[in-house]
């Protein structure tokens, strides 16, 4: 199911589609919407998105709004048990709403001193419940059932900086109504606040300074920016938002001296203002980047980009209820991923298998074709005298000389691939009498002792035709009491199908102890073809 990606700012609204998995996707689609903010205004905009992408999709939500509280603290160092408790004691500290009342959770940021003293220090991050079920309910009611992330747009840009190893980087996103202002270590958020000053704030300078309409200030701001005219009209707000940039920096070198912000990377609307970025640079002492974008994608969807790339590892906000569903819908796809991934061993098993058979197959007909043909040319040579063999003759009773060297080879070959692992050949015995036989070959059973005992080595013998080898086999069967004779029968099975070795009857069983286990020792009488492979 693809992801789609949403970033409620506070003027606008962007959604990017991915196709795939988090961070491993591939963008489908986009758009951007003009956002007059309210849930009404939300809802009409998701359920044109819906109309657009349909509604089958896992939707992860950034939101950028006062709404979400996000605030550090630090707790003395507590065993797992205990942390807890502490965790929530403190948060409601810090908080001018009861916690009962907010879905929330704690990031850990790692250990701080604090008055000489060692502390864990964590991230709350948290909203009223009644905020993020509205969200959820407008979601819902624009078609929109598979909501998986409720998080803020301020970790969406944390991991939109990509690895930056154990430095502190922040992310200025100069946005519609207000600055977005994050700093993050090791793709933690350490630091998160909001700025007033924004890109309106140029255009509310603009109408009132030389007097322009709105749709005027905006067109000015686009194309002339800090020009030489308009440089002192925008120094103003540009003045406020410098020196709270600065203030929020010395603020965080103070509380962590030894990760100094290195880096600022400039994102939103406020860069597109001719000339902005190059007075920002001019005025930070820390090294100022734009941030950016991926997969040849506009800046403005960076946001909405990353939360389709780590749906999983954001901070998530759904409710309890939600967030158990999400998580069994989750267990569900690994289940059916598992399920196709098991088919498809089986599968390409069942191929191997099916191919060694028909393998085996063709193998046992081309014996049997050459036993066929070897059968032919006895017959024919028999019916011959010397004086008149011809050369054809010669050269079929030369082949047959040179593979008579090869028949034990071919039966210890053949008994190898047949034989089940609990049985044990010592012994293979071609032709002539069958002196040791007689020993392993049990007394004949009265009646009422079962079926009548197995005809004679030597009337056995009376039925081998000319052109086959008599064979006796004899060996031992290990294992369970119980399965020795089921074994031996699967053996016995095996041999008569095999078309190479046949007329296989058993002449001889004997129970026996061998190292204190019992075991079956046997004899079998077969024929199989001379000279054949």
């Amino acid at each position: 199911m693809d992801i789609l990606g949403i970033d409620i700012g506070t003027v606008s609204v962007k959604y990017i589609r991915c196709k795939g998995t988090p961070g491993k996707s591939i963008i489908a689609s986009q758009g951007d919407y003009p956002y007059k903010g309210g849930f009404e205004d939300l809802e009409l905009i998701l359920a044109d998105i819906r109309t657009k992408e349909g509604p089958d999709l896992y939707v992860a939500v950034g939101i950028s709004a006062p709404d979400i509280i996000k605030k550090t603290f630090t707790i003395p160092i507590l065993p797992k048990k205990e942390q807890k408790e502490a965790l929530n004691w403190t948060s409601a500290k810090i908080l001018s709403a009861p916690l009962d009342d907010m879905i929330y959770e704690h990031t850990p940021l790692g250990q701080i001193e604090e008055k000489g003293i060692i502390k864990d220090e964590f991230l709350f991050v948290g909203a009223q419940k009644g905020f993020i079920e509205r969200i959820l309910s407008t979601f819902q009611h624009a078609g929109f059932q598979q909501v998986a992330l409720i998080t803020d747009i301020a970790f969406g840009y944390v991991y939109a900086v990509g690895e930056v190893g154990d430095r502190s980087v922040a992310v200025v996103d100069i946005g519609g109504k207000k600055t977005g202002l994050y700093i993050a270590n090791a793709r933690k958020l350490m630091f998160a606040r909001e700025i007033l000053t924004a890109s309106e704030s140029f255009s509310d300078a603009l109408m009132s300074g030389p007097g322009l309409t709105f749709d005027q200030a905006e067109q000015f701001k686009r194309e002339r920016g800090f020009d030489e005219e308009l440089t002192e009209i925008l120094k103003i707000p540009f003045d406020r938002l410098a020196g709270e940039i600065q203030r929020t920096f010395s603020v965080y070198d103070q509380r962590y001296p030894d990760k100094p912000v290195t880096t600022v990377y400039i994102t939103g609307r406020g860069i597109k203002i001719p000339n902005f970025f190059e007075k920002l640079e001019e005025t930070l002492i820390e090294e100022v980047s734009y941030l950016e974008a991926i997969q040849g994608i506009e800046d403005k969807y960076i946001p909405a980009h990353t939360l389709c790339m780590n749906l999983e590892v954001l901070p998530n906000l759904l409710p309890a209820g939600a967030k158990r569903i999400e998580q069994e819908k989750c267990y569900k796809r690994y289940i059916v991923i598992g399920t196709f991934a098991i088919a498809a061993i089986l599968f390409i098993l069942s191929l191997g298998m099916w191919s060694k058979t028909r393998n085996a197959d063709l193998r046992i007909k081309i014996e049997q074709q050459t036993l066929e043909s070897i059968q032919r040319g006895y017959n024919t040579i028999g019916k011959k005298t010397s004086a008149t063999l011809e050369a054809v003759d010669i050269t079929f009773i030369k082949n047959e000389i040179q593979k008579k060297d090869v028949t034990l080879i071919t039966i210890l070959k053949y008994l190898s691939s047949q034989i089940p692992n609990d049985v044990y050949l010592k012994s293979i015995e071609f032709g002539g009498e069958i002196q040791s036989a007689s020993p392993h070959t049990p007394s004949a059973p009265q009646p009422s002792q079962g079926p009548p005992a197995p005809p004679a080595p030597e009337q056995l013998l009376k039925k081998l035709i000319d052109n086959y080898y008599p064979l006796v086999l004899k060996g031992y069967v290990f294992g369970e009491p119980d399965n020795l004779e089921l074994t031996l029968f699967n053996l016995i099975l095996s041999l008569r199908q095999s078309g190479f070795i046949d007329r296989v009857e058993i002449i001889g069983k004997e129970m026996k102890q061998m190292k204190g286990k019992p075991v079956m020792e046997f004899s079998i009488l077969a024929r199989c073809a001379k000279h054949e492979l």
